[in-house]
């Protein structure tokens, strides 16, 4: 029988329990310190050691993006050509994963592959692509599972502070937060992703515990609801600060899931450690 295949990439920084658990397909992008040193993300550099590395180093990581091949090898691994494949990717106006996924897809004519742009990344990410495997477990049809993805990529919103704008600003990924480089002593900015998938600044605080609480409170604004909630605190080198925030959370939300995840190496390239995020999104009913 046909079946319905969720393929990702390592920027969703995925609990990898839950990767193996729903048979979701992963591509790792890729993390180089200089030219000497390149590892898959999440597959070679686990979180931990990725900023064990930073913190040793005075290089700046960057980051590259899967080839062509790189998702024509799993694309035959995970599926076979009568099954749907569904291949949702970090937002376009991050990395250029999206651009070699179809161009994979081209490359397999034989094979049923939709490429799905999710203007989001990380754990933001993550929630859709859980909720759409699950689906695809419980024999829902891509029709269905499509509805459900494009539900999630409306309805879903992450809130985050960095400690420092250097490493988006380095890696070019800052977008609209480019304005509030320079001076920022002690000022914890918080950002967001639009709807075309770009970072911006939402607002600007002093210090990480007023940091904290406007994440929530941000969150708690932009919420439709407070219940039947699917949520996720991000951290990067900050669990004990991230356990105040899912504590916070809690106060406010009433969650269905509630996940802890570490942002990996290459989304841990482009923010630097110190982040603390909160994503949120009402379930679909």
């Amino acid at each position: 029988m046909s079946k319905v295949v969720i393929v990702t990439d390592s920027t969703a920084d995925l609990p990898e329990d839950i990767v193996t658990e729903l048979g979701i397909g992963i591509v790792p992008l890729r993390v180089h310190f200089g030219d000497q040193e390149e590892y898959l993300d999440w597959q070679e550099l686990k979180p931990e050691q990725f900023y064990e590395k930073l913190a040793s180093t005075h290089i700046m990581p960057h980051t590259s993006q899967p080839s062509p091949q790189d998702f024509v090898n799993l694309y035959k691994k995970v599926a076979n050509p009568e099954d749907d494949i569904i291949s949702i990717h970090i937002s376009s106006q991050l990395s250029g994963t999206i651009q070699s996924a179809s161009m994979a897809r081209n490359l397999l004519p034989e094979y049923n592959i939709e490429v799905v742009d999710s203007k989001m990344t990380s754990m933001a990410l993550g929630v859709c692509i859980i909720e759409a495997a699950r689906a695809a477990r419980a024999g829902k049809d891509k029709k269905e599972i499509m509805e459900l993805i494009n539900y999630y990529i409306l309805n879903t919103r992450v809130y985050f502070a960095v400690d420092t704008l250097e490493y988006l600003h380095k890696n070019g990924r800052i977008g609209k937060a480019k304005a509030l480089i320079g001076g920022l002593l002690k000022v914890k900015p918080i950002l967001s992703l639009d709807d075309e998938g770009s970072i911006y600044p939402v607002e600007q605080v002093r210090g990480r515990k007023k940091a904290i609480d406007k994440i929530i409170s941000i969150a708690e604004q932009n919420a439709p609801r407070k219940d039947k909630i699917i949520g996720c605190v991000l951290h990067a080198t900050l669990p004990e600060e991230a356990l105040i925030v899912k504590e916070k959370a809690e106060a406010v939300f009433q969650f269905q899931d509630l996940y802890f995840c570490s942002i990996g190496s290459v989304i841990g390239s482009h923010v630097g450690p110190g982040l603390l995020g909160f994503v949120c999104s009402p379930a679909k009913e």
